[in-house]
């Protein structure tokens, strides 16, 4: 037997080995894609939910509570006044987010319809906490004051 003809035989009793290590291969290779493909699609749904729900909410400070606040004798939002706020609120961001958008993001989160308007209000107590808090720090901040540097002092003029 010459080299050749037992290359031969070797090719022919590894080739499904080879075959079906590629295809393992391709397999994985196929999942992991998927999987990565999902996690963007999560991750592009979570942000377009995070983007809907700081934004409706900015709006509605600047538009709404600020209104009400000038508008009010003592500068204070009622209880009933805050349900009203909320309540447009999540009702912005679910159009916003569309039917589409409502129902791939329960469907990539494993939520129900209920459980998914849990998670929009929840964003939007955090989104009010947030922007309540950094109107605490900018109310903190100390203001810069610029100061000049001593330089030599003006001539005098005694004379």
């Amino acid at each position: 037997m010459d080299i050749h003809t037992l290359a031969l035989k070797a090719f022919e009793i590894l080739s499904p080995l080879i075959l079906l290590l590629l295809a393992w291969i391709a397999a994985r290779l196929a999942t992991l894609i998927r999987a990565k493909t999902k996690n963007e699609y999560l991750r592009g749904t979570l942000l377009r939910l995070e983007d809907a729900v700081v934004a409706v909410v900015k709006e509605l400070q600047q538009t709404v509570v600020n209104a009400i606040k000038r508008a009010s004798a003592d500068g204070v939002i009622t209880p009933a006044e805050k349900e009203e706020i909320k309540k447009a609120a999540f009702d912005k961001i679910r159009s916003y987010l569309g039917m589409r958008g409502l129902s791939d993001l329960g469907r990539i989160l494993g939520l129900d319809g209920a459980a998914v308007d849990g998670l929009i209000a929840s964003k939007i107590e955090a989104a009010v906490y947030d922007l309540r808090l950094e109107d605490r720090i900018e109310e903190r901040a100390i203001p810069f004051v610029a100061t000049t540097a001593p330089g030599p002092s003006p001539p005098s003029s005694s004379g």
